[in-house]
């Protein structure tokens, strides 16, 4: 940690200056205090950076709302980055929180829109009510997965024949999706 160690530096200074004998035990306790407040504060596990990645996706000639696009990094340990794209197919990846980019690196995309229950613009899932759950509900049925919307090529990453390389810059990258 940064911190302690700038603690245990200001310490031995301390120390150095005013004599062993000078720093009571009140003060010593003080300079803990110190240090471990500064440690708390510290800034928490150090991220690799990421840089933005934008792009639009299209269907049809038309934008496609509501589809996941997610980045899968090709080096093991990478990171993933996903984003969701809005009424005007636009999209923004995320690793580490929504929009916040992806790591620099080699990447094999792919896109999933599905039937399933839509989430708004605002990245949250759009409730049914009960009535309209019932009406799904067949009791004894087993539950339809999701159907897929695009072709199924582009819901696996070894399929889609998508790659994207991110820099240390924003890049920009724009799907057609083909019938």
């Amino acid at each position: 940690c940064r911190s302690v160690g700038g603690c245990l530096r200001l310490f031995s200074s301390l120390h150095r200056k005013q004599g062993m004998k000078q720093i009571t035990l009140g003060g010593r306790l003080v300079c803990l205090s110190v240090c471990l407040i500064a440690a708390a504060c510290s800034k928490g596990p150090v991220r690799p950076a990421t840089y933005p990645v934008t792009g639009t996706v299209t269907f049809k000639g038309a934008p496609l709302e509501g589809a996941q696009v997610i980045f899968v990094p090709t080096a093991k340990g990478g990171q993933a980055a996903t984003g969701l794209t809005d009424a005007a197919g636009k999209y923004s990846v995320g690793t580490y929180q929504a929009k916040d980019g992806a790591q620099e690196g080699e990447y094999r995309i792919k896109i999933i829109k599905t039937d399933a229950k839509q989430v708004s613009a605002a990245g949250k899932p759009v409730s049914l009510s009960h009535e309209e759950e019932q009406a799904q509900y067949v009791e004894g049925a087993p539950a339809e997965p999701p159907k897929s919307l695009i072709p199924a090529k582009y819901d696996n990453e070894g399929t889609s024949g998508i790659t994207h390389t991110v820099t240390k810059q924003a890049t920009t990258l724009d799907i057609t999706i083909e019938e």
